[in-house]
């Protein structure tokens, strides 16, 4: 995929994030954020990962507020944490 769509993936991510933190369960930007994130990143990139916990544990999240807050913020740092650059392999110190 490109640039643009695993940007889109993270905005939309971002989005859920958001509402989530506010409290606000949104199951239908949840679907769009499974969706985007799906397509654009690979199945073992972390926000792949954490966007799956989040989403399985949403039923139980969305009728506690307070659970979902704290949900938001985790999936907000997985989202902050995916946009970080990749370390490059260095041969004078991995060899």
């Amino acid at each position: 995929m490109t640039a643009q769509h695993r940007v889109s993936a993270r905005m939309i991510t971002m989005e859920l994030a958001m509402k989530a933190r506010q409290g606000l369960p949104d199951p239908v930007t949840l679907a769009s954020a499974l969706s985007a994130v799906g397509r654009a990143l690979d199945a073992g990139d972390p926000l792949v990962r954490d966007l799956d916990e989040f989403a399985e544990q949403f039923p139980r999240f969305s009728r506690d507020p307070e659970l979902l807050s704290d949900a938001g913020e985790r999936l907000w740092s997985s989202v902050e944490r995916s946009t970080w650059p990749r370390p490059m392999s260095r041969s004078d110190i991995e060899g």
